[in-house]
C-alpha cells in the first residue's frame, strides 16, 4: 500500500478487527479487493485467508503510475479505502522514457534507398545510467512513403544496445518509431525519448540500371590510341542520378593481362573513364558499383593494331634524271644509256629506271634499311653530275 515496482508483485496485509479496533483472531469474513491500473483497467488481486483475523492480498502492477486499491467488507469500504499507491518504474529493467536511438540510419537526410540502413538502440535504467545487460523488449516500426511497413530486424547485443537494420524501397519520407514492448502485456508499448522520427531517403544509384558507353567500349579503337568512355549513374527506375560519390570501379582484361584504368568522378552522376590498351585483341571492360555489375557489363572491346610513330617508316624512294646536252640544253627525246646501281648498308639495292621518253628516267626503289645509301647514276658508263650520292636513312 505504500508503493512498488512495476512487474514486481505488490503485497499488503488486511487485519478484521471488531468496533472496538481489536484484531478479531478467526478467518471467513468476505473481504473482496478491487485494483484499477493508471489507464483504467482492473487488476486482479489474490486474497488468501490465513484464519487467523488476516488476509493476503497480492496484485501484479503492469505499468508505473497511480493503482487504486479499494477494499471493501460486505460491499462497504474499510477504513481509508479507496488507497491511491504510486508504482514506479522497474529498478531491475529499461526506462523507454529514458532510453534512446541513434546512428546513421536516422539522419534526417542524405540516406540513399539502395543501401541498407543501420542504428542502434541505447537502453538506460529508470535512474539514468546506461543498462549494460538485454533482455528488454525493444521494437522497430519503419513506414516507408507509400505507408507500407517494411521489415526491420533488431539485434539483442546482450550488453544494453540493440542493433537495427532496414532496407528502404522507394526515395521519399520514412516514418520510424522505436518502441519498448510492456514485458507484462507485449500489446502495449511506449516510444523511447526521441521517436517517433522522420526522416527523408533519396534515390540512390542502382548498380544494374547504371549505363556505360564511349568509344572505348566499341571495336575498332586503335592500340596507340586512349580509349575513353563514360559511366551514367541511375536509380532503380532508371532515372540518371545528378551527384557523384558512387565508388564505381573498373576491371580490364587485354590479351596480355591486366590494364589500369583512370575513373574521374565529374560530380554530376557521369564519370569519365580512359585506359591505354597495351596490345591488340579482345578487352573485357568489367564495370562494377559495390561488387555488382553495371547494365551491359563485362563489355567486350576489340582492339585493332595501330600505327606507331617509331617504328614506320618510308619504304619507297625515288628520283628522276634529266637528259641535258653538252651546250646544257634538255635533251627532248629517250634512249640514251642512263644506267643506275645503289649500294646500301646489307649490299646492293635493285631499283628500276623508267625512260619516259621526254629526256628524264624515273628511278624507284624500296628499303627498310637504314643507314648510308651510295647511289650512282651513269650515261654511256660516265657518272653524272655529283654521282655518285650519298644518302642517309634514318
Amino acid at each position: 500500500m505504500e508503493g512498488g515496482e512495476a512487474h514486481e508483485p505488490a503485497t499488503f496485509k488486511i487485519e478484521a478487527r471488531n468496533v472496538l479496533g481489536d484484531l478479531i483472531p478467526v478467518g471467513g469474513f468476505p473481504f473482496k479487493v478491487m485494483v484499477t491500473d493508471p489507464l483504467g483497467e482492473s487488476k486482479p488481486a489474490q486474497v488468501r485467508d490465513n484464519n487467523d483475523g488476516t488476509l493476503d492480498v497480492t496484485y501484479f502492477p503492469t505499468d508505473p503510475g497511480t493503482f487504486l486499491v479499494d477494499v471493501t467488507l460486505d460491499g462497504k469500504k474499510v477504513a481509508d479505502s479507496v488507497y491511491k499507491v504510486n508504482i514506479d518504474e522497474n529498478s531491475k529493467m529499461a526506462s523507454p522514457w529514458k532510453s534512446y536511438a541513434e546512428g546513421p540510419g536516422l539522419k534526417p537526410s542524405g540516406l540513399k534507398n539502395t543501401e541498407p540502413q543501420n542504428f542502434t538502440i541505447h537502453a538506460v535504467y529508470p535512474n539514468g545510467k546506461p543498462k549494460t545487460t538485454g533482455g528488454d523488449l525493444f521494437d522497430v516500426h519503419v513506414e516507408d512513403p507509400n505507408f507500407n511497413i517494411i521489415p526491420a530486424t533488431v539485434k539483442d547485443n546482450g550488453n544494453g544496445t540493440w542493433s537495427v537494420q532496414y532496407k528502404p524501397t522507394d526515395p521519399g519520407k520514412y516514418h520510424i518509431d522505436v518502441i519498448q514492448r510492456n514485458p507484462s502485456v507485449p500489446t502495449r508499448y511506449d516510444h523511447v525519448k526521441n521517436s517517433p522520427i522522420d526522416l527523408i531517403i533519396d534515390a540512390g544509384t542502382d548498380a544494374s540500371m547504371c549505363t556505360a558507353s564511349g568509344p572505348g567500349l566499341e571495336p575498332g579503337g586503335l592500340d596507340t590510341q586512349p580509349a575513353k568512355f563514360k559511366i551514367q549513374a541511375r536509380d532503380k527506375n532508371g532515372n540518371p542520378i545528378k551527384e557523384g560519390g558512387d565508388p564505381f570501379k573498373v576491371d580490364i582484361q587485354g590479351p596480355s593481362g591486366p590494364i589500369q584504368c583512370a575513373v574521374k568522378d565529374n560530380g554530376d552522376g557521369t564519370y569519365d573513364c580512359e585506359y591505354q590498351p597495351d596490345n591488340a585483341g579482345l578487352h573485357d571492360v568489367a564495370v562494377t558499383l559495390n561488387g555488382t555489375p553495371i547494365k551491359g557489363s563485362t563489355f567486350h572491346v576489340q582492339i585493332k593494331p595501330g600505327a606507331w610513330p617509331g617504328n614506320t617508316f618510308i619504304e619507297n624512294f625515288n628520283f628522276t634524271v634529266r637528259a641535258v646536252d653538252k651546250r646544257g640544253k634538255p635533251v627532248p627525246n629517250g634512249g640514251e644509256d642512263v644506267k643506275c646501281t645503289i649500294e646500301g648498308p646489307r649490299g646492293p639495292v635493285q631499283c628500276q629506271l623508267q625512260d619516259r621518253q621526254d629526256g628524264t628516267y624515273f628511278v624507284t626503289y624500296s628499303t627498310a634499311d637504314s643507314g648510308n645509301f651510295k647511289i650512282s647514276v651513269t650515261v654511256n658508263g660516265q657518272h653524272i653530275r655529283g654521282s655518285p650520292f650519298n644518302q642517309k636513312h634514318p
